[in-house]
């Protein structure tokens, strides 16, 4: 946009929902000419997006404003920025071609004593980073294959796993399973070979090349970067989506030359082959599927030559071969993004219309299941007090719940509830030694949904507890379709998809429901990352009550905006 003139106004009062119009509406032009591959177009509209005022100002939002408990400095020392400050970075940015160097922390890595690498950019780069993404994003979205879910606008693991899932319906045999992992892939990525494939304009291109060389600084000792794009930059997930593009493709056409025979013995025709071979990617994980060994252990060779190209390789310790039906090498299904994944038989009276006796089943795995258990453990272990152990447990077990909801999780809901309850019920016992059991329960529990004891105390509110695993509803998802993407304009599906499948629950679930998924101030659509907050229509302070008559859903941003201006 650059109707709206930068001097005249202030962060306060930018008209952020014209600003969003216009981004939009350049980005669907750089999806569109990048669909029909018409260069000329599509490097026309990012250039002039990257020079918009709009366009700076989202950039600015989304990594000051909207990012937020993400408040790691760079090595400028900067973490927060002040209206003003932010406002003047809109108007100072460009994709210039200059950089500084990264900044090395080191965080927990989940399940392991070991500490994984993270590179934190200053604030301006990420800014950069971020207007760089509004251009480039849309153009890749129109590339990507069909089943590449992760680290991409309106996909989540949920579709990733539904794909397989989809994969394995309607067989009769069971299939062989690749599942690999990608060895240190974000470090490793070779620099020149993704800026050939990136292909981009020589503005980014030479933009994009100075992040990558930009170097780390660690502990004050600075060390050049010759491999790999940084964790922790705004742009890494789409560039290291952009290196691993083109494997799907490269197997299916791979598969082609193979002999690959039906159950009758009749040579596969090439496009019966493309279909018996399925992979699905979420990031650096990805399974490679089909019901000959040969063609999985082929499949493996053939992708191990393609990530050479990018400078990549396998991980061994984290690659293997499975059966989702039988045992082989010792393992029977296999685990995938925290789920586990596996045919079972039904009995020879249980046949489905495909005449197979096996059903796929999917559940949380083993390991998964474990770590949280312990992180609930860890919760009541190290309190006395009850109103900290619900309120830190209610948003641990609501997250992961909410994760497996879409599957098979009912009996590990019952068991996890089953064995939180027994521990809660030794801290009781623990806290008050000499009390009976009938004083403890009376004052600890109390009988709620279907007669359980729930855990938790009285209030001025009434009760407060924790609400246990199996009072979580189990849904079904339903996977995206093909290549869709929320650049593509179709905002019936987007609105839909987002309102039915979101994964949100309680109040927010409700209201992005009835509001349609639309944000109450500004009035246009939420997307799957936007930061989304309550906000009472009467405020406390005024009278206003915490029920859902009184609340409605909007953005961070239209949240903070509003509370500026009631308070001037």
């Amino acid at each position: 946009m650059n109707h709206m003139d930068l001097k005249r106004i202030t962060w306060q009062n930018v008209k952020w929902r014209r600003a969003q119009r216009t981004v939009t509406k350049l980005q669907r032009k750089i999806f569109q000419a990048a669909k029909e591959n018409n260069l000329l177009k599509l490097h026309k509209y990012q250039q002039k997006l990257l020079e918009s005022d709009s366009a700076k100002l989202l950039a600015v939002r989304k990594v000051t404003q909207d990012n937020r408990g993400k408040k790691t400095a760079g090595i400028d020392g900067v973490a927060l920025l002040k209206p003003e400050q932010r406002f003047k970075m809109a108007k100072d940015i460009s994709i210039d071609g200059k950089t500084s160097p990264i900044r090395r922390v080191y965080i927990p890595k989940p399940g392991t004593d070991e500490k994984r690498p993270l590179g934190i950019p200053t604030v301006r780069d990420r800014a950069k980073q971020a207007l760089a993404k509004l251009a480039l994003e849309p153009e890749w979205e129109a590339k990507f294959e069909p089943n590449s879910y992760g680290f991409r606008p309106g996909r989540s693991t949920r579709d990733a796993v539904e794909a397989i899932h989809h994969s394995l319906r309607g067989i009769k045999t069971g299939k062989y399973v690749l599942d690999a992992d990608i060895s240190k892939c974000f470090d490793k990525i070779d620099h020149d070979k993704l800026i050939e494939k990136m292909c981009t304009h020589a503005t980014l291109e030479r933009q994009i090349r100075s992040w990558l060389k930009a170097g780390v600084m660690d502990n004050g000792a600075f060390s050049p970067t010759t491999s790999g794009t940084p964790q922790g930059g705004v742009i890494s997930p789409l560039l290291s989506n952009i290196a691993l593009h083109g494997m799907e493709t490269h197997l299916k056409k791979w598969v082609k030359t193979q002999t690959i025979l039906n159950s009758k013995g009749v040579k596969l025709s090439p496009t019966s082959k493309m279909a018996s071979l399925g992979i699905i990617r979420y990031a650096d994980d990805f399974v490679i599927m089909h019901k000959d060994l040969e063609v999985v252990t082929n499949a493996k060779k053939e992708v191990e030559k393609w990530l050479i190209t990018m400078g990549l390789e396998l991980k061994e310790s984290k690659t293997s071969i499975t059966h989702t039906d039988k045992s082989y090498l010792g393992n029977v299904g296999f685990d995938f993004l925290g789920f586990n994944i596996r045919r079972y038989s039904v009995g020879v009276n249980s046949r489905n219309k495909f005449g197979s006796n096996y059903k796929t089943i999917i559940k949380p795995c083993k390991e998964g299941i474990k770590s949280h258990y312990n992180d609930l453990v860890r919760v009541i272990e190290n309190t006395n007090k009850v109103t900290v152990i619900v309120t830190r447990l209610n948003p641990i077990i609501r997250g992961w719940c909410n994760y497996f909801s879409t599957v098979s999780s009912k009996e590990t809901y019952s068991k996890l509830r089953n064995l939180l309850f027994y521990r809660l019920w030794r801290w009781v016992r623990r806290i008050h030694p000499t009390r009976s059991a009938e004083w403890r329960y009376n004052k600890y529990f109390q009988r709620q949904h279907g007669g359980q004891l729930i855990f938790g105390q009285r209030t001025d509110q009434g009760w407060v507890g924790v609400k246990y695993h199996n009072q979580y509803l189990i849904t079904r998802h339903v996977k995206i379709k093909g290549t869709k993407s929320p650049y593509d304009g179709d905002h019936p599906y987007w609105i839909l998809r987002l309102t039915r499948y979101s994964g949100l629950t309680g109040k927010v679930g409700t209201l992005l429901k009835r509001q349609k998924g639309l944000c109450d101030i500004c009035c246009l659509p939420f997307w799957s990352t936007d930061v989304m907050e309550m906000d009472h229509k009467i405020p406390k302070s005024k009278g206003g009550k915490d029920g859902i008559q009184n609340l409605r859903l909007v953005h961070g941003h239209c949240h903070d905006q509003r509370n500026i201006i009631e308070k001037v």
